[in-house]
């Protein structure tokens, strides 16, 4: 499996996720602020985390995926750093986030959904 692909232990629900950067504060900056980037850093992916939850409010481990260089450079490395915030907070770096998962990974393509619709 790809570090880029989620997974967890079951995989009782999979899906996609898509998002749109804010246009007023950006996670390189928070990041930076942190002392963890490098220079010429920036943000090529961000993953979020809790494992063992006791079924609480718990705030997330997130995973910031950081890269100097090129997109299309084949030597340039991607470097990951941890940092624990609040789940609102992280959301405040997203001005769009939408997140689909359904149980074990069904499309539901054919199906006719009744309710609100967020496309």
């Amino acid at each position: 499996m790809s570090i880029f692909t989620a997974g967890v232990q079951y995989n009782d629900f999979k899906g996609t996720v898509a998002a749109d950067r804010s246009d007023n504060t950006a996670l390189v900056d928070y990041v930076s602020r942190l002392g963890l980037t490098q220079t010429g850093e920036r943000v090529v992916g961000c993953r979020i985390v809790f494992n063992e939850n006791p079924s609480n409010e718990i705030n997330s481990g997130v995973v910031v995926y950081l890269q100097a260089g090129s997109f299309d450079d084949p030597s340039a490395t991607i470097r990951a750093v941890e940092v624990e915030m609040p789940i609102q907070k992280l959301f405040a770096y997203f001005k769009r986030f939408d997140m689909v998962m359904t149980v074990n990974g069904e499309t539901f393509d054919d199906t006719e959904v009744d309710g609100p619709h967020y496309l």
